[in-house]
């Protein structure tokens, strides 16, 4: 089983059993399928970073869970088709079952360690390869010049 993650947008002015409802079903959809949720995380209502049906405030929600590739078509589907979900994107987070105290987002201490390791092992800097590229560029378009005038010559001739 691979472990997935869900997050989808629900409609701000639904009432909280509405929210609930729409939940369930999501939820029940996953599990229905043989799939395990492993962690829900609602966010509130937040801001959208563009207007959605008329709408700037969302209801965020986050499922974490393990399931087969076969899940995610079903799953997508009755997102697509659920009205009170605005937006959604589905991501997969490993081949394999991983640890989801890991994966809570909020946890700055995991997110600092790894991006001063993963700085170390981007390698040396490039900025200097760029530069002999352009000089290249021009040795290129240099020769080039002399083919089209060339060109221009024979074309000369042909018209007497």
């Amino acid at each position: 089983m691979r472990t997935y993650e869900t997050i989808f947008i629900l409609d701000p002015d639904l009432s909280d059993e509405d929210t609930e409802k729409s939940l369930a079903k999501i939820q029940d959809t996953i599990t229905s399928q043989n799939g395990t949720i492993a962690l829900t995380e609602r966010w509130g209502k937040r801001k959208l970073a563009y207007r959605v049906r008329k709408k700037t405030k969302g209801n965020y929600f986050r499922l974490v869970y393990f399931a087969d590739g076969s899940l995610i078509a079903p799953l997508e589907r009755i997102l697509r088709i659920t009205e009170e979900v605005y937006k959604f994107i589905t991501v997969k987070l490993a081949d394999k079952e991983v640890d989801i105290e890991s994966l809570k987002v909020g946890e700055e201490d995991n997110s600092k360690d790894d991006k001063k390791e993963s700085d170390s092992d981007r390698g040396p800097s490039r900025r200097g390869r760029d530069d002999d590229d352009k000089d290249d560029d021009k040795e290129d378009d240099a020769g080039d010049d002399d083919k089209d005038d060339d060109d221009d010559k024979d074309d000369d001739k042909g018209d007497d």
